[in-house]
């Protein structure tokens, strides 16, 4: 049985259990008002961009993906996780913009960047290397350091092993590689719940419960670690039914999607970049850093201490000083 097999029919014991609790703690879900879906699918109307720096969108096969880029000199990318959007980034982004552009891109589907018209392999993780790539090219850089938090990083290293000669640094946060992922699911299915939860029956079951109340849904996954204007933020995002979807989607396609990278990396040799794995301390720990050598040859490793998941919002000068002194060697 291979893994996209097991992790299906785990799944629908995982769904159960999952559909179990959100219905009993949703009232009203399958019954929610007609209107309700309509006024969630409205533009982000959440505030602006930081001070100094500005919105700006690319099309990409014509996906409208947005981005907010201050600063200047060489290009830092930086790629959010999910339930997140660029504004994970906010409290490191003006330091980090005073020797570097930075460019926070919302990935697609999430945050103020287009749904895909249709969802087969819209979001595994090459395709949406390829927003990125847009992005970058669209404000005329050929190359440019990366990192990525979460969803994020799984994207930064299938931009980095697509367009390998464009990127100088990789910082990958929370996020093990490739099919490294796939392992970790089904050896923690209790704690990456939420995995085994939207891989179960499709038809859009797991999208219904979750809109009903999705304050109730993702503040689980936050797990009290975000500021309350962080998480109305995102929710802000997340309430819409079209995100909840395509975020949904981003675990769907990763079976097929992250073998992908792997068979990329096989082809064309390991990363020969730096490339720096972050854990936090009470969650992925060294295991982020010692998967990179799996994917690179130049690898190096931070611990994050007293955080979860959640380093950004949770240990945020501390990853500021890390990412710093990485991209600055």
């Amino acid at each position: 049985m291979n893994v996209l097999t097991r992790r299906r029919r785990n799944a629908l014991a995982g769904m159960l259990v999952g559909a179990g609790l959100l219905a009993a703690t949703l009232n009203g879900v399958l019954a929610a008002p007609a209107g309700r879906a309509a006024a969630a699918d409205r533009p982000h109307t959440a505030p602006g961009p930081l001070p100094g720096f500005r919105d700006g969108y690319v099309s990409n096969h014509g996906i409208r993906i947005h981005y907010v880029v201050g600063g200047s000199g060489p290009a830092l990318v930086l790629l959010h996780g999910w339930p997140e959007t660029w504004y994970a980034w906010s409290g490191v982004m003006p330091s980090l913009a005073h020797h570097r552009t930075v460019i926070a891109i919302d990935l697609r589907g999430l945050g103020d960047s287009a749904p895909a018209r249709s969802d087969a392999h819209a979001y595994e993780a090459l395709t949406l290397a390829t927003d990125v790539h847009a992005v970058v090219r669209h404000l005329g850089f050929t190359s440019a350091q990366v990192a990525g938090h979460d969803w994020g990083g799984n994207v930064a290293i299938a931009y980095a092993a697509e367009y390998r000669s464009e990127v100088s640094r990789l910082a990958v946060m929370e996020a093990p590689p490739t099919a490294d992922y796939l392992k970790l699911v089904q050896q923690q299915p209790g704690h990456l719940w939420w995995d085994w939860f939207i891989n179960g029956p499709q038809s859009g079951v797991a999208e219904r419960l979750v809109n009903g109340d999705p304050r109730v849904f993702y503040s689980s996954i936050y797990k009290g670690a975000l500021a309350p204007a962080a998480v109305n933020r995102y929710l802000a995002s997340y309430g819409r039914p079209a995100t909840t979807h395509a975020g949904f989607e981003y675990f769907r396609q990763q079976d097929e999607g992250e073998p992908k990278v792997d068979q990329l990396i096989a082809e064309h040799g390991k990363l020969a970049v730096p490339v720096l794995g972050v854990g936090g301390q009470r969650s992925m720990g060294t295991l982020v850093g010692q998967d990179m050598a799996h994917v690179a040859t130049n690898t190096s490793t931070a611990v994050i201490p007293n955080a979860d998941h959640w380093i950004l919002d949770e240990q945020g000068a501390t990853v500021l000083t890390l990412l710093s002194t990485f991209f600055n060697a």
